[in-house]
């Protein structure tokens, strides 16, 4: 091989090394991590040497047999948050980040305060709640029965119907249930992606 040969082969390989860890592992990982962050949510726990489970929903302990009862904590039929979870690579690097408002408070865990309007409508659909509840028809004659005491569900809602007030003040503390972050697990799926991306330029070199 004269030298001018070594030289285009050395170029071929340093624009093929430069492709690999500027282009194509930052893609690759961003796959990996995602679909990694996302059996998270399949998982109802973080995985980091191990999984650590979330602290079951009210929706989960209450259980149900309505379409709701069959999701997990923090699922549902969209699957909104889970599937918000994106990779955005970039030269040599890739992050990953779910946009979604309410994400944060969910990984970090932390106090929710708000102060939502209550409107004509919260306050008609909280009546219909108290009926539901209470197994009453709205408009249904009075009788035997018709004085029973409410759940203590169903008073909850005809508070919040009958309540004077213009604002709700909610103050909510949010169990922490990490679905992305520092993983082992996931530490070691990237490092294997890259020592085998490593492996296979080798290889190739050793063709030539």
């Amino acid at each position: 091989m004269q030298s001018k040969d070594i030289v285009r082969l050395v170029e071929r390989l340093k624009d093929e090394v430069e492709r690999e860890v500027n282009d194509r592992l930052p893609r690759k990982v961003g796959i990996i991590a995602v679909q990694h962050f996302r059996q998270n949510f399949r998982d109802s726990g973080f995985r980091d040497g191990g999984l650590q489970p979330w602290k079951k929903s009210q929706r989960e302990l209450a259980g149900g047999r309505g379409a709701a009862a069959r999701y997990k904590t923090l699922t549902s039929a969209r699957n909104h948050l889970m599937s918000s979870t994106e990779a955005h690579p970039g030269r040599g690097e890739v992050s990953i980040e779910n946009p979604v408002p309410y994400a944060a408070i969910h990984n970090e865990g932390g106090t929710l305060v708000s102060n939502p309007t209550i409107t004509p409508k919260m306050r008609k659909f909280a009546w219909a709640m108290v009926y539901k509840l209470s197994g009453k028809r709205r408009g249904a004659p009075k009788g035997k029965g018709a004085q029973q005491p409410l759940s203590e569900e169903a008073q909850r809602w005809k508070a919040l119907a009958l309540t004077k007030k213009k604002k709700l003040h909610i103050r909510a503390k949010m169990p922490k249930r990490q679905f992305i972050g520092e993983s082992r697990e996931l530490t070691e799926k990237v490092n294997k992606e890259i020592t085998d991306s490593i492996n296979k330029i080798k290889d190739g070199i050793s063709t030539l």
